[in-house]
């Protein structure tokens, strides 16, 4: 009965029906004076942080020093901000009373009376301590896969040098090879870097001419700051890859002066447009035959990216027009399956 009225003194003027939703939520729900005191907790919010004695030992206690020493920085400053008259929120750890470790998403509030003033702070804080552990054990095996996806490109590297170089293969089909490779290990970095939620278009493309620029070339790339999802950002790379290396090998990039522009943009109705184009180096013409290279610009990028790819065989230098829907880049393919 006692309980009951302190309670309900920390409530005065909420009325009954607001003192019920507090008892009816999920979450820890607790009201703290101006002064920062613990005067009330909801029953579930006592269950969660097993709490069997909060009249002895938490009424009324400073609801900074409930928590950690790690994440009492965090609390103060939302306790503080509540204050003031805003509202905060914020993820920190805070074992039970029993010693538990549990993860706490927790928002911050100000109780404003009729003119406005702050009489007392609300903090909501859920259980998100499953979540946590289930983020930490995602990332453990992303960083075990990404470390063997490394490993095994270097293995294959290193198979294919040693076997193409001892069964006499021509230098040329051995450095178009090896920079497959490097073009895909350049393309994993930079999606590790990002946890493998994305790659930027631009890092991509930078990627992929890096190895090519030098003070006899011009190459300039530019255009929104889009994202690609792994599988796509892949081809992308092996694509904007093959297209370096025939300009090295036959257009502009093999005679000095020449000069390598890559634009992208998006189109009316949700497309996205990038162009590669080429100035200054000999006459080209369209090869006799289809090779690697060409299937994977013309045949693998347009099928991943549901568009079109045009190679223009300009005397004045090759463009590749590539269409594609925007949504297209941000497709979802097994391995990001596997992580969610």
């Amino acid at each position: 009965m006692g309980r009951h009225r302190k309670d309900q003194g920390a409530l005065a003027g909420a009325g009954a029906y607001f003192h019920s939703v507090l008892e009816a939520s999920q979450d820890c729900i607790r009201v703290l004076s101006r002064a920062g005191l613990i005067e009330y907790m909801n029953t579930r919010g006592r269950e969660l942080f097993e709490i069997d004695d909060f009249e002895g030992r938490n009424r009324d206690r400073y609801w900074p020093d409930m928590w950690p020493p790690e994440s009492r920085p965090a609390v103060v400053a939302a306790l503080g901000k509540a204050l003031a008259g805003g509202s905060s929120s914020f993820r920190a750890l805070c074992p039970t009373a029993k010693g538990n470790v549990r993860w706490w998403d927790t928002t911050v509030s100000p109780v404003l009376d009729e003119a406005g003033g702050v009489v007392r702070v609300l903090a909501a804080s859920r259980d998100v301590t499953a979540a946590m552990l289930a983020e930490r054990h995602r990332q453990l095996l992303v960083n075990e896969l990404n470390h063997r996806v490394k490993n095994t490109l270097a293995i294959v590297q290193s198979i294919a040098a040693q076997s193409l170089r001892n069964a006499g293969v021509d230098p040329a089909v051995r450095r178009a090879f090896e920079g497959r490779l490097m073009a895909i290990a350049a393309t994993h970095n930079v999606l590790t870097d990002e946890n493998w939620a994305a790659a930027s278009l631009r890092q991509i493309v930078e990627g992929s001419v890096r190895p090519y620029r030098n003070a006899d070339h011009e190459v300039a790339v530019g255009g929104p700051d889009l994202m690609v999802s792994p599988k796509p950002a892949v081809v992308m790379a092996l694509a904007f890859h093959e297209l370096a290396i025939n300009a090295l090998k036959y257009g502009a990039l093999s005679v000095p002066g020449g000069e390598v522009e890559v634009r992208w943009t998006s189109e009316p109705g949700a497309r996205l447009l990038v162009v590669w184009t080429e100035r200054g180096g000999p006459p080209v013409a369209r090869p006799t035959r289809r090779g690697f290279g060409s299937r994977i610009i013309e045949l693998a990028l347009a099928s991943e990216l549901d568009g079109q790819v045009e190679l223009d065989y300009r005397p004045g230098g090759l463009v590749c027009t590539l269409r594609a829907p925007l949504a297209a880049l941000d497709k979802v393919d097994a391995f990001m399956a596997l992580q969610t």
